[in-house]
């Protein structure tokens, strides 16, 4: 069964046929049925924990963020290091999902932030007693080999790629609608023209009121980058404070170095960076140590490259679409002229 058919069920989206195709399939086993159940988990999201934060730090942290502003971005979008606790939501045992996703809560100082919607209604002295906040956050987060589907509380539908982070509030604000990204991500923003969409990926904000686009932001990356879909967005450093934001359009990407510059670039096929979505494992010149990378986050297995490659000289092209891991191994060592050997999840790549 199709994970994209599976998806519709959830959302209601599908068709009275695809509905009787998905209920048959349902009926033949109870592995299947279990299947749907752990996937209606990671879809319905439960409510996350009320979390008293202590009024004394979220005052010194408001202090410290907003009185003294550096940003021209709502204060919200800023990424937050104070995480608390994490708890597992459950077990999966299905290996194309993943050992496990964990559902996760935290006590957040990003209560601090919250405050400022708050003074703007409700001004008060600096010398008075800060207010008590009380927070409910929620972490979503893949390991490698593992992708997921989830629909925020104002319809944006988010594909979660392997071995990455999703940070959202329990409900959005009035004002924004702000998360923030470990990783890649594939958003459909619901239209909200009251509601600006905020995402924020490491040291870049991206924001938009309704389109389709793409988010690459993984920590051991150089770059951020972003690829319009449909729609409209724009993309800006958060530490360059004087810094342009760049408009994207549909087929073009943004991509943010690390000295803050966002460079816009057109861009010829989409699915170059959105095939991952659509269960594509996809390579366009890429060096042998970026597909190194995007076979471990992609099969959740430990590659190791025996000898110099850091030259560049052999580049991989190629798509993949529910192929084994054992035909993706040999069409690469084909390709790229290399010797490969296969112990349980360790896999070596050498030069011939």
């Amino acid at each position: 069964m199709e994970t994209e058919l599976l998806h519709k069920y959830l959302s209601g989206e599908c068709t009275e046929e695809q509905k009787a195709e998905v209920e048959r399939w349902l009926q033949a086993s109870p592995q299947n049925q279990e299947k749907m159940d752990e996937m209606k988990q990671i879809w319905d999201i439960p409510t996350g924990k009320r979390i008293h934060v202590d009024p004394e730090d979220a005052w010194e942290l408001f202090r410290s963020r907003v009185l003294v502003p550096r940003k021209r971005f709502p204060a919200e979008a800023r990424r937050q290091s104070n995480r608390g606790n994490r708890y597992p939501a459950y077990k999966n045992t299905d290996r194309q999902w993943g050992r496990s996703v964990r559902l996760m809560v935290y006590s957040a100082a990003i209560a601090a932030v919250l405050m400022v919607a708050f003074l703007l209604s409700h001004p008060f002295s600096q010398d008075s007693a800060p207010p008590e906040f009380e927070l409910s956050m929620q972490e979503i987060t893949t390991e490698k080999g593992q992708r997921t589907t989830i629909r925020l509380s104002d319809g944006t539908r988010v594909q979660l790629n392997g071995e990455s982070t999703l940070m959202i509030p329990k409900n959005f604000m009035d004002s924004h609608r702000i998360v923030t990204l470990e990783g890649e991500a594939y958003f459909e923003v619901a239209s909200d023209m009251e509601r600006k969409f905020f995402v924020h990926a490491n040291n870049s904000i991206t924001q938009v009121l309704g389109t389709k686009f793409n988010v690459r932001a993984y920590p051991d990356e150089d770059n951020v980058e972003v690829v319009v879909a449909e729609g409209l967005v724009s993309m800006s450093s958060e530490e360059q404070l004087h810094a342009p934001e760049v408009q994207l359009i549909q087929n073009q990407r943004g991509t943010l170095s690390k000295s803050g510059e966002v460079v816009a670039s057109a861009i010829s096929d989409v699915d170059l960076y959105l095939g991952w979505t659509k269960g594509k494992l996809t390579f366009h010149n890429t060096p042998v140590q970026e597909v190194k990378t995007s076979l471990e986050r992609w099969y959740d297995i430990e590659v190791v490259l025996k000898g110099d490659f850091s030259s560049n000289e052999k580049l991989l092209t190629g798509t993949f679409e529910n192929v084994p891991l054992s035909l993706v191994l040999g069409s690469i060592s084909l390709s790229l002229d290399l010797q490969y050997q296969q112990d349980g999840n360790i896999v070596i790549f050498s030069k011939q």
